[in-house]
């Protein structure tokens, strides 16, 4: 599984907090890693093959376009946390903006594990709800790590309720439907839909290009 700490310390920012947990420093290397040593030789590939075919201005675009959506990734990552103090909790994830939740909001947290075709990788998640049943914030360990979710638990002091098996990542949806994140909602489907084919499509382009002027 690798490793699955995650930085929590009392670092400040714009304000003091008792708690900050941020992702985990294995997901932030490996990202880093895959995009200098497999997105960027890629983009170079793409733009370098398509010279020949009067194509390269067409895959430049849709590597700036994708590089332009990495680079907000990374960013995202670099900066996101989980911040809690007296009176709040600031959730900055990777793909979600700034949310400010009153602590005294929170009533109970659930802990459970989630699983999407592989079974054997299960991941462990941290949903918060008030006392009325509203969703307030969710975290998955695959990015804060484990350890982080158990610190999350411990600052916060409230009713834990343990789900006993491995849901579905589908049943965890038709279960707790507002805690799902905007990706995993239908325009947020979409949207990814429509990058991989903007990635596709470019390979089958110059894939194509070679082959008619062959």
């Amino acid at each position: 599984m690798g490793d699955m700490t995650a930085q929590a310390t009392v670092r400040p920012r714009a304000r003091a907090y008792d708690l900050v947990v941020r992702p985990r420093s294995a997901l932030v290397r490996s990202t880093a890693l895959s995009i200098v040593f497999s997105a960027v030789p890629l983009a170079v590939a793409l733009v370098w093959v398509s010279f020949p075919f009067r194509l390269w201005a067409l895959m430049a675009s849709i590597v700036v376009v994708l590089a332009g959506v990495v680079g907000a990734a990374v960013v995202r990552l670099g900066t996101a946390y989980v911040g809690i103090d007296a009176r709040s909790i600031d959730v900055r994830g990777v793909f979600t903006p700034l949310r400010r939740v009153p602590r005294d909001q929170v009533d109970r947290v659930l802990l459970v594990e989630t699983h999407g075709a592989s079974v054997e990788r299960p991941v462990r998640e941290l949903v918060a709800f008030a006392e009325d049943g509203t969703h307030l914030f969710r975290m998955r360990g695959d990015v804060w790590g484990d350890s982080g979710l158990a610190r999350v638990v411990d600052e916060l002091d409230v009713t834990v309720i343990e789900e006993p098996h491995p849901l579905s990542a589908r049943e965890f949806a038709r279960r707790w439907p507002a805690s799902r994140a905007w990706y995993e909602r239908s325009r947020g489907i979409v949207v990814i839909g429509l990058l991989a084919v903007l990635v596709v499509g470019g390979l089958l382009l110059v894939e194509t290009a070679g082959l008619l002027s062959a």
